[in-house]
């Protein structure tokens, strides 16, 4: 916490508190303090249960039984959930929301599905927000960069400029925010998909230090040997996510007229990764190496 920080008044509820939650946890606590609490699905599962409540006492967090406990005496809501899960988080809110209270929705999903979940909140009196994370969480923590809109976004301003964020308002409506986060998307995750696929392949025959080499010089400067071990690391590592997220981007697609092929060519992908399930491989944590997941890659593809 910095030096002549005092409690900000706000008291903060996650709904799902995994690594984003937990990013912008560990970052705000730099600037301020204030109480927190949170839900996650998680601690609903036995075999699960254990971790996440460690994570609670690690982030000085008080764990809630429901989002209904969690959201009650909340002035702040954030949902952190899978893009597939926003409705779900929303309607589980739904029942203790009211006026006054700032829903945050941090989640990638596609902006008409964030405007549906806007529509239960604001039915309750609550302010929804339409926040869209531009950036990976880490290592910038609070600081990651931020779209936000709705009818909550200028009412959240306060909170983010005492906390040094990094934020835009686009937008008083829902979807802006998000929109430009799904297009974005397209692009970005769908390169990762790409070059795992032209990377397996390149390993699978034994030349990927000729691919490597052959795309510096038509991309000079990307240092594909680093960008590709990072690119495989992340899929290893948060490829169901990334999986949603790109189903959320074909919506997106879809509803703007356009279609979702690539998006939902880029989703079987990264699901096809995250059904291996990599991290039981790795306890330590999942290798920046491409070369060492590739071969772990291809050995479940060989055995089906």
């Amino acid at each position: 916490m910095n030096e002549g920080s005092t409690k900000t008044p706000e008291r903060i509820a996650f709904i799902g508190f995994g690594e984003a939650g937990q990013a912008l946890i560990k970052g705000w606590r730099r600037e301020t303090i204030f109480a927190v609490c949170a839900y996650d699905i998680k601690t609903d599962d036995t075999a699960q249960k254990d971790a996440k409540l460690k994570d609670y006492l690690q982030y000085d967090v008080t764990p809630a039984l429901s989002a209904v406990e969690a959201v009650s005496d909340a002035d702040i809501i954030i949902s952190a959930v899978t893009a597939d899960a926003i409705l779900d988080a929303a309607f589980s809110a739904v029942p203790a929301l009211k006026p006054g209270q700032l829903y945050l929705d941090i989640n990638s999903a596609a902006p008409s599905r964030k405007r549906e979940a806007s529509e239960k909140v604001g039915a309750m009196g609550a302010k929804y927000v339409d926040v869209a994370v531009m950036a990976p969480v880490h290592p910038k923590l609070h600081k990651v960069p931020l779209l936000i809109g709705g009818p909550g976004a200028e009412d959240v301003v306060p909170f983010f400029e005492r906390l040094n964020m990094d934020f835009e308002v686009v937008s008083d409506e829902v979807g802006p925010a998000s929109t430009v986060k799904m297009v974005r998307s397209v692009m970005i995750k769908g390169m990762e998909s790409l070059t795992l696929e032209c990377l397996l392949a390149a390993v699978a025959s034994g030349i990927d230090g000729r691919i490597l080499d052959s795309l510096e010089k038509s991309f000079p400067g990307m240092d594909w040997n680093e960008r590709v071990s990072y690119m495989f690391e992340r899929v290893a590592r948060h490829g169901s996510r990334r999986a949603a997220e790109m189903r959320e981007v074909a919506r997106t697609m879809e509803d703007l007229g356009i279609g979702g092929t690539m998006a939902l060519a880029t989703s079987e992908r990264q699901q096809r990764i995250a059904d291996m399930e990599l991290f039981r491989e790795f306890p330590d944590g999942i290798p920046r190496d491409y070369r060492t997941l590739a071969k772990v890659i291809l050995g479940h593809m060989e055995h089906g």
